[in-house]
């Protein structure tokens, strides 16, 4: 392990391999034999290689871990269609429900732990805006300026929650969850910036500035009443980006030799029933 500078303490210490996706994550996407199916940068590629390098002290690796990861990671949507995070949440009812959008409560249900959620979503999106996670470049992954330095100062627990970052988070509901991930990105610029990420059964959304919308403010979990989003035409957006995403990529042999292998155990399973 090699001995540089921690990018969350900011101290020389000795730094350990860092994931960019906490590793557990990659145990939600596989299925028997069939590996996680990576889409990005244009190829689609099955792969069980994890996003990781030296980044973080054992201490600061420490403080997502318990900050917010270690609580949500059992809590995901799975192939069987469990979603615990899901069950957890939908045991107060909704406080609005209407036009295909329903918006929980987070402060009336002490099972489900905001400050951990959001710990978890803006540990994700800091890691990308201070490291590329690629070799073939030094610049960060997202741009969050002057916020990622706010928000890392969060994290630590050194400095109050910073103004005008506003973390939204739509759960899927367990029929309709899809069980996939993509690494912290920047969706198209309007008066504010939002970042997104995917985990399993969640979107994880992040608008920052000054200009951010009131109707965005108020569904950030920080906002009053901490909510949370169930919404099916949002989970429908979602899918139609991922097929979008996925047709313009280029299959490797790779992907498709192992579709060919998983289209052949569907077939074999049809036939035993």
């Amino acid at each position: 392990m090699p001995i540089g500078k921690c990018r969350m303490c900011l101290h020389e210490k000795m730094l350990v391999r860092s994931h960019l996706m906490p590793a557990a994550l990659y145990d939600y996407c596989r299925k028997g034999e069939h590996r996680p199916i990576k889409v990005g940068e244009g190829v689609v590629i099955p792969t069980d290689r994890q996003t990781q390098d030296y980044l973080l002290c054992e201490d600061c690796e420490d403080v997502l871990n318990s900050g917010g990861e270690r609580w949500i990671l059992d809590k995901l949507a799975r192939w069987e269609r469990t979603f615990p995070l899901y069950g957890l949440l939908t045991k107060v009812p909704p406080f609005f429900d209407e036009d295909d959008m329903a918006v929980y409560l987070a402060d009336q249900n002490p099972e489900i732990e905001v400050e951990k959620l959001a710990h978890f979503a803006l540990g994700l999106f800091w890691k990308a805006s201070v490291h590329s996670w690629r070799g073939d470049t030094t610049s960060p992954r997202i741009d969050l300026g002057a916020y990622s330095e706010e928000i890392r100062k969060w994290l630590r627990g050194q400095d109050a929650f910073p103004k005008y970052v506003y973390p939204i988070v739509v759960i899927e509901k367990p029929q309709k969850a899809q069980i996939t991930m993509n690494d912290p990105y920047e969706g198209v610029r309007q008066a504010w910036r939002t970042h997104f990420v995917h985990v399993p059964g969640v979107l994880l959304m992040m608008a920052l500035g000054k200009t951010v919308d009131d109707s965005v403010r108020t569904l950030s979990i920080t906002n009053t009443g901490n909510p949370i989003i169930v919404s099916d035409s949002i989970t429908q957006d979602l899918e139609k980006l991922m097929v979008k995403t996925f047709r313009k990529s280029r299959k490797t042999q790779a992907y498709l030799r192992a579709k060919a292998k998983a289209d052949a155990d569907r077939k074999a399973s049809r036939s035993c029933r």
